[in-house]
């Protein structure tokens, strides 16, 4: 099947998508979730509505938000208070290694919880760009993009080596 069969094949199908019903669905909650101010999905303690508020106001004063965003913002903002409330207790070694009666020892639970919720944040902060090297890889691929949009499917040098 050549290129441009493969790529019919997929606009085609990708149109049916668009005027299905669960497409409709989607939509009508995405443009519901536009309107008004942006709340969290689900309800959080007050320095995760902090630290969500926070994150919102940076991403919108840069123009980087969407909508959709509001899924991975209150995820992030559960994971920061969650990390900040476990910090508020790990204090020092005891804190950190569990010692049991008969001599051995593990990791505690606290720790494990703080360093879990810390593997979160840096994951949905990745994904919304709030590092100087996630803004510059996400600035890098869209640039990228544009790059390749505007060159052509067919015709290139490797087509011609076929």
């Amino acid at each position: 099947m050549s290129k441009s069969n493969v790529l019919a094949k997929m606009k085609e199908e990708a149109a049916k998508a668009k005027q299905s019903k669960e497409a409709k669905q989607v939509k009508s909650a995405l443009h519901s979730m536009g309107k008004g101010e942006m709340e969290p999905i689900f309800q959080l303690d007050d320095d995760g509505q902090r630290l969500f508020s926070i994150v919102v106001d940076y991403l919108d004063d840069r123009g980087l938000i969407e909508s959709v965003d509001v899924i991975t913002i209150t995820m992030l903002a559960k994971s920061l208070a969650l990390y900040i409330a476990v910090a508020r207790h790990v204090h020092g070694f005891s804190d950190v290694i569990q010692v049991y009666p008969n001599g051995s020892s593990n990791v505690s639970g606290a720790f494990t919880a703080l360093s879990k919720a810390q593997d979160q944040v840096l994951k949905l902060s990745a994904k919304l760009g709030l590092s100087p090297m996630d803004r510059s890889r996400i600035l890098g691929a869209a640039t990228s993009a544009m790059a390749a949009n505007g060159k052509s499917q067919e015709g290139d040098e490797l087509d011609d080596l076929m």
